[in-house]
């Protein structure tokens, strides 16, 4: 994800992966372009992950849907 939301002026498997400290593409190209996702389940994972680790009784999540 980090290099997904980097500042790298190029962004393909390869530059990710260096940017990962990764000697190939090969685990990048996979993830990004072969691997079998759930939509419901990333955003379920993301959202425990947000609560498990940012978790803050005065915060509030504000999100809006693009194209909404």
């Amino acid at each position: 994800m980090l290099g997904l939301v980097s500042d790298l002026p190029r962004k393909n498997c390869w530059t990710i992966a260096a940017s990962a400290a990764e000697r190939t593409p090969d685990g990048m190209q996979h993830l990004l372009g072969r691997a079998k996702w759930d939509a419901d389940r990333v955003r379920d994972d993301v959202c425990d992950y947000v609560v498990d680790h940012l978790h803050d009784d005065q915060a509030y999540w504000w999100s809006t849907r693009p194209g909404a």
